[in-house]
């Protein structure tokens, strides 16, 4: 939004919305989160609970309404932590026509609000407790692979072919997107070899996962009680969310959260009901090791081109480097092998 959300502006809409809760009384910008407007909503009535309103661009009712579906599916198939939709408006009048969504307010603090406080056993255990999570939510049957907004859309049978049509896309939009000579055709020539070279591990992937698509700590609450114990309280922002190998929400959660700490990946992998014999700590497991390095390439590529759509170039020339040490560095080679 270009202008803070007001009090007055915000009864207007609750009246609208959910008028059982009575007019409101407090309004606070969330910091961390989704890009969009993400705002507390508070009450003045005291058995009216708090609650969420995100706020989208005018031309993004597509992504409002897919928030919402998303939310909606993720609590109708039991993931009881992820907040749960309220409210929808396409064109809200009190928000000058754009779309919102209205959800629960779930309890705690982001992850990364509280990680540095945690100790080596509780930080296992907040993981341990996103790896069931995870389990769970991918447990839940696909009939396809694709993208997911309501149902699958135009869906694959493999995973293979899925991550054809991906790659063919964003290596399209990253020549496009790499204005200088350097880092684009070469770059992007070596990548699309390398991906023809290796798709064939993308077979190891025998079913379609539902994948939350953007699991990293600012979307993860957490509750840490005075006893000390932790408890995973809320998976937020599932705007990205897919059918497709489940290894891609360990992917993501690595690059922007883990970065390979042993103690995360652990616990991460003793939710999940990962068990290897023998295996270090620290290190994924070996059968993983030639897929991951694949959704690494995709992710580097999502990120460079989202980037440049949205204007922050700061952060390309670090995904150039990324992207050559993936396909072929030697660092990139002691990552995957970590």
């Amino acid at each position: 939004m270009s202008q803070e959300l007001t009090v007055p502006c915000a009864g207007e809409l609750f009246a609208e919305l959910l008028p059982a809760r009575g007019p409101v009384r407090a309004v606070s910008r969330f910091a961390e989160g989704s890009v969009t407007g993400a705002y507390r909503i508070g009450f003045a009535q005291a058995d009216a609970l708090p609650v969420v309103l995100k706020i989208y661009g005018t031309d993004s009712l597509w992504e409002a309404a897919k928030e919402a579906r998303a939310l909606r599916f993720l609590t109708g198939h039991g993931i009881n932590i992820s907040p749960r939709v309220l409210a929808f408006s396409s064109a809200a009048d009190a928000l000058g026509g754009r779309p919102c969504v209205v959800s629960s307010l779930r309890p705690g603090r982001t992850l990364t609000e509280v990680g540095d406080a945690l100790t080596p056993a509780q930080l296992h255990e907040v993981y341990r407790q996103v790896g069931e999570v995870l389990k769970r939510l991918h447990a839940i049957p696909a009939d396809g692979y694709g993208y997911v907004n309501g149902e699958i859309h135009k869906p694959l049978p493999d995973n293979r072919s899925h991550m054809d049509r991906m790659f063919e896309r964003e290596l399209r939009a990253f020549r496009e997107n790499a204005a200088d000579p350097a880092p684009g055709p070469d770059l992007a020539d070596d990548l699309t070899a390398y991906v023809a070279a290796h798709s064939a591990a993308f077979s190891a992937c025998l079913r379609p996962a539902y994948c939350h698509g953007d699991v990293h700590e600012p979307n993860l609450l957490v509750d840490l009680a005075e006893d000390g114990t932790c408890a995973l309280t809320g998976l937020l922002d599932p705007l990205n969310m897919h059918a497709g190998d489940p290894l891609m929400d360990f992917v993501r959660l690595d690059a922007f959260s883990m970065r390979g700490d042993p103690t995360k990946i652990d616990g991460l992998l003793s939710g999940y009901g990962i068990s290897v014999p023998g295996r270090p700590s620290g290190p994924w497991p070996v059968a993983w090791r030639s897929r991951l390095r694949l959704y690494r390439i995709a992710l580097a590529l999502e990120l460079y081109n989202w980037f440049t759509i949205i204007g922050q170039t700061i952060h390309l020339p670090s995904l150039t480097r990324e992207l050559r040490e993936l396909v072929s560095g030697a660092e990139a080679e002691n990552r995957l092998n970590r």
